[in-house]
């Protein structure tokens, strides 16, 4: 049986698009699935007009997308990538197999997160995005929050205009490209893709979607 990784927060598109596109390099079937009210995944795929994310399913660059809600266990995907925003509820806890928490330091997203119905216990990432590690961790909401999950890897990402960059260009030119990442980016994004495809070394998960890109991009 897959994985199905549940995304929960604010900032996530990117990250779950380029975990999708190396996944996808390394062999393995890969859904990503919107249940966002926001549906922001939805800008960065080009969906043909014939074609209703609603009711059906949508191949774009060896990657599958849907806005179709959760159901049925099956085995048609090694990997399920699920993002709910900030709407996750007792339904989606109990699908997911583990959970990405993804937020800024700004502290209307931190409550947000608290009220937010998924499995602490089953979080196995936790990402601050633009911010910065020591402030982090003088903040009490923050500590609370990361403190909620007993088995979490901590990620803080600075801000960074690569990274800025390559959000936008998932929306306007559907590219999901790992190397235009900062170095930041770069690193915690191998390191959580070897965390959930423990079948490949990160050494190899880098070569093989380096040299994916390089014959795409060159």
């Amino acid at each position: 049986m897959g994985k199905r990784i549940g995304f929960v927060g604010c900032y996530s598109h990117d990250i779950i698009l380029m975990l999708a596109k190396i996944w996808g390099c390394m062999e393995k079937k890969v859904l990503v699935r919107d249940c966002n009210k926001r549906h922001i995944l939805r800008a960065s795929v080009p969906i043909p007009d014939t074609i209703s994310l609603e009711t059906e399913e949508a191949e774009y660059d060896g990657v599958y997308f849907t806005e179709l809600q959760p159901g049925k266990v099956t085995d048609r995907y090694a990997f399920e990538l699920i993002d709910f925003g900030m709407d996750a509820d007792e339904k989606a806890t109990k699908y997911c197999t583990d959970w990405v928490v993804i937020t800024d330091m700004l502290l209307h997203h931190i409550r947000q997160l608290e009220e937010c119905g998924f499995s602490r216990e089953r979080t196995r990432v936790c990402i601050i995005r633009d911010a910065f590690e020591d402030i982090c961790k003088k903040e009490p909401e923050v500590r609370q929050l990361l403190g909620a999950f007993p088995d979490r890897k901590e990620f803080f990402l600075p801000p960074n205009f690569r990274d800025v960059r390559n959000r936008y260009v998932c929306e306007t030119s559907h590219e999901y490209n790992v190397s235009r990442a900062s170095p930041e980016m770069q690193d915690m994004i191998y390191c959580i893709a070897g965390m959930f495809c423990t079948d490949c070394s990160e050494k190899d998960i880098r070569r093989r979607m380096k040299r994916s890109e390089r014959r795409r991009y060159r």
